[in-house]
This record gives structure tokens, C-alpha cells and sequence, in this order.
């Protein structure tokens, strides 16, 4: 996995119910430039609307599995951070992390694909609503049976893509499992709001090419799920979103 060009982390937290205040109080009171290294590399955290009830998601782009192991693992011997591990350790029932790469289709993944790679360094890709309000995140993720990903991608090539074009604007990035559940698809969309996510779907449903699309991947489909997100109430911690880029 060393010689990997782009590696993607999805971290996921459940915390004990009630848990979110405090886990995003720890992340203030710890400070952010003893965690330099791995923000550096941030997408971003996002907390879930839907799914379990306290749940946090972050995702990370790291050079390869050796960047994220110096860059994070370093972290374990910082003496200052040894009681923000205690603290925020003791909010969570469940930890889990995974490792994908962008989509083999540089449209599916526009940010991290052929000569674009994202960091926070590069400045917000998603403006914030003139009042402020945070945006949503969807996730989508679909399991496809062993031996279907190329049949996937033709398919999405052939018939998702033209019907995904009018809301081009709203793609974050298409991903790959490398490592944990194989053959899986994650997808993630930002939304202005609600009403923009209803939008977009009803938008879909009524396009002849995204018809298709589900039916010549209703066959290759292991099991599929969807989950709303929304960015971290703390700046630090949701780089793509900012002043309008």
C-alpha cells in the first residue's frame, strides 16, 4: 500500500448519547497546532442527521499508508495530547477507520483526480450560505457483488454521468474501498439545504439516463444505504467550506 499515489481515510466515531457537545468542546480546548500534521491533510468532520444518533465522520487524504502512519501515529507520544485522548476516548462506543482512493473516473472524483488534489492549503471549494447556515453532506455508499466494479463504472460512465451533469457543482468526490468492506462505492454530495437535497433527487428520479443507470446496477448491487451529514461547527475542522472560493 506504500507505493499507493492518494490514499483516503474515513474515520467514524459513535459517541455516548448526548456526547457530540463535549467531543467538539475537547477539540477547542485541545487546540489545533499541536494536530498540525494531520490537518494538514483534512477534508473535513461531519456530524450525522440521520443513522446513529451521535456519530461523527471525518475524512483525511494522505500521500500513502506511510504518510498516515507518520503523520498520525505521531501524534501518539505528544505528551500535551495525552488528555485529550483520555477525554475524547471516553465519549466513544465505537471506532472504526477505512481506506479508499477516488474513483478510477476523474468525473466521479473531480477534486482528487488527474492534476487536482485538494488540501486545506488550497482554500474553501464551497461557499457558505450568505447567512451562514452550515450545507448538508450526503453520503452513499453501495456494496457491489464481487467481480461487478468494472461493469459499475461502464455503466455510470454510459448513464449516470450525463444525468449527474446539471449538479456537477455539488460533487465532492467518488470513492473506492482499499481497505475493510470490499467492493464498496462511497459517494459524497454537498447541499445548500434540505430543499436543495430534495431538489437534486427529484431532479434524478425524473431523468431518463439515471433510470438506466439504476437498472443495469440493480444486478451488481450487494446492498446499498444513505446517510446526511453536516460539516463541523468549528472552522478549523471544515476546510472545504468558507468565503466563496
Amino acid at each position: 500500500m506504500s507505493g499507493t499515489a492518494m490514499l483516503i481515510e474515513r474515520r467514524r466515531y459513535i459517541l455516548q448519547p448526548g456526547g457530540l457537545p463535549a467531543f467538539w468542546q475537547a477539540q477547542e480546548v485541545r487546540g489545533y497546532d499541536t494536530v498540525r500534521p494531520i490537518l494538514d491533510r483534512l477534508i473535513g468532520y461531519f456530524s450525522a442527521l440521520s443513522g446513529a444518533g451521535d456519530e461523527v465522520v471525518h475524512l483525511y487524504r494522505y500521500d500513502s499508508f506511510d504518510d498516515w502512519k507518520q503523520r498520525l501515529h505521531g501524534l501518539y507520544g505528544v505528551a500535551a495530547l495525552a488528555p485529550y485522548f483520555q477525554s475524547v476516548r471516553a465519549l466513544m462506543t465505537v471506532q472504526e477507520n477505512g481506506f479508499l482512493v477516488p474513483a478510477p473516473v476523474p468525473a466521479a472524483s473531480p477534486h482528487w483526480s488527474g492534476t487536482h488534489d485538494w488540501l486545506p492549503s488550497h482554500g474553501p471549494l464551497f461557499a457558505l450560505r450568505a447567512d451562514g447556515s452550515p450545507p448538508l453532506v450526503e453520503e452513499s455508499t453501495r456494496v457491489l457483488r464481487p467481480g461487478t466494479v468494472p461493469a459499475y463504472w461502464a455503466a455510470w460512465q454510459a448513464h449516470a454521468q450525463p444525468a449527474l451533469e446539471a449538479s456537477a457543482g455539488t460533487r465532492l468526490g467518488t470513492f473506492v474501498s482499499l481497505v475493510g468492506q470490499q467492493h464498496e462505492i462511497v459517494t459524497y454530495r454537498v447541499h445548500a439545504h434540505g430543499d436543495a437535497w430534495q431538489a437534486h433527487h427529484v431532479q434524478l428520479a425524473a431523468h431518463e439516463g439515471w433510470q438506466r443507470f439504476l437498472a443495469a446496477i440493480a444486478p451488481l448491487c450487494a446492498s446499498s444505504r444513505r446517510q446526511l451529514l453536516r460539516p463541523a461547527p468549528i472552522p478549523q475542522l471544515s476546510p472545504l467550506f468558507g468565503d466563496a472560493p
